[in-house]
């Protein structure tokens, strides 16, 4: 008989038997528990970066208005050594670094402040060796709000208008910038913004525009020398603001004013002169067709006293239109060196409109009547020549008693002669017997 042949294992097999692959598995993790606990227990040193910086102020400085403007929002570099295992597990937010000393600061400045370590985690097994920087300056100081005007500083004299056409008198105007909002607010630490002298828009514009020019502009700190001023600690709102510089269409027409009341015998245009004759404006142009003179307010002839030879009367212009001229009051001068005025007492009154069944009468003996009109007529005149008119329409129906009444003086009779000054008298009212 043969001798039985030793039988070979078969391994692949053996990966195949769930019960030796659980065996393997449990040896291999006994032996790398063994490696990594050996070296777990070494000790190792860790950076971390980016780790924000705790700035607390004592709640009187926050009372007082203070706040930190800069180096509040530092972040700093912490080295720790420790257990690998432990450290390896660590985050920002198990380490706290807080600025030491607040509450010595009280009132604006500039601050030094050192830094100290806390841990904040569940776990302390580690050492915190440093923290970089040690000591970080905080600015100190209390918020502002103050409102500027804002100043238009641009210039435009670089700008080309368009050439006149056949439609246009005097060509075209380039209006003065109009923004959008005339102030703005600074906001920020107070010694900041009292550096403000005032706030600008600026360009300088150049080149051709046949329509309005229109942009958006920033609002710019400027300091008491001039200068620009760039700090990121203040705000300013709005920080734009939208500029536009019209282009109108200008015409010049001549200005006139209306007399009422003017004597006979006297030519207006011989005695009366305006300065400016003529005044310039820009505006649209269906305002600029509809309109082929500036009338001053008018004046009543009864109201001029010859001794005094000029009137001021202010020029209106049409809404929306721009005085080119910048004339804003015009002059009417009166040649009255051939002219002269004499006070007259008249106490002979002509009543009129007296109601029926009423009788009335003047109780003032008389008035001292300013007339006016060539010297060699005012020298003869007399009171037989004055009319003193009084109106009763005026009073209320049935009305007895006594009422002051305005005097209308009749000059018609005299040739180039007004009255000027107002006067009235007292009537008196009672039924007829």
């Amino acid at each position: 008989m043969e001798k039985e042949k030793k039988k070979i294992p078969n391994t692949k097999s053996l990966f195949n038997n769930s019960k030796f692959m659980l065996l393997v598995s449990f040896v291999l993790a006994c032996f790398f528990w063994v490696v990594f606990a050996s070296s777990s227990g070494e000790e190792s040193t860790l950076t971390m970066t980016d780790i924000p910086v705790t700035v607390e102020l004592s709640e009187q400085a926050k009372k007082d208005g203070l706040r930190v403007y800069r180096g509040g929002d530092t972040r700093v570099t912490v080295q720790i050594k420790g257990n690998r295992m432990t450290i390896g597990s660590l985050s920002k937010d198990d380490i706290q670094v807080i600025a030491q000393n607040t509450g010595s600061i009280n009132i604006a400045n500039l601050y030094a402040l050192s830094l100290t370590t806390k841990k904040t985690g569940v776990k302390s097994d580690y050492e915190i060796v440093s923290v970089s920087p040690s000591v970080i300056n905080v600015m100190v100081d209390k918020e502002r709000s103050q409102t500027f005007t804002i100043e238009k500083n641009i210039n435009t004299s670089g700008v080309t208008l368009p050439v006149s056409d056949s439609n246009s008198d005097s060509g075209y105007y380039l209006a003065k910038p109009v923004i959008s909002s005339d102030t703005a607010v600074v906001t920020g630490p107070e010694q900041e913004v009292k550096k403000i002298s005032k706030l600008q828009v600026y360009d300088r514009i150049s080149g051709e525009y046949h329509e309005n020019i229109t942009k958006a502009l920033e609002v710019q700190p400027i300091d008491s020398d001039g200068e620009f001023i760039e700090n990121d600690l203040i705000s300013i709102t709005p920080q734009k603001v939208d500029t536009t510089i019209r282009i109108f269409p200008k015409k010049e027409v001549p200005v006139t004013v209306q007399f009422l009341n003017v004597p006979s015998g006297i030519d207006i245009d011989k005695i009366v002169s305006i300065k400016p004759s003529s005044i310039t404006f820009a505006g649209t142009s269906s305002v600029l067709s509809s309109i082929n003179e500036i009338e001053l307010d008018p004046i009543d002839f009864n109201t001029l006293d010859p001794s005094k030879t000029q009137i001021t009367l202010n020029i209106s212009l049409p809404t929306g239109c721009i005085n080119i001229s910048n004339e804003e009051q015009a002059k009417i001068s009166f040649k009255f060196s051939s002219y002269s005025s004499k006070v007259i007492s008249v106490s002979k009154f002509n009543l009129s409109e007296v109601a029926a069944g009423y009788k009335a009468s003047v109780s003032t003996s008389s008035i001292n009547v300013s007339v006016a009109g060539p010297t060699d007529v005012i020298s003869n005149i007399t009171a037989s020549d004055i009319s003193a008119n009084v109106d009763l329409s005026s009073l209320a129906d049935g009305f007895e008693g006594s009422q002051e009444l305005p005097v209308t003086i009749d000059l018609s009779a005299l040739s180039g002669c007004w009255c000027f000054n107002e006067y009235t008298v007292n009537v008196s009212v009672n039924k007829a017997e």
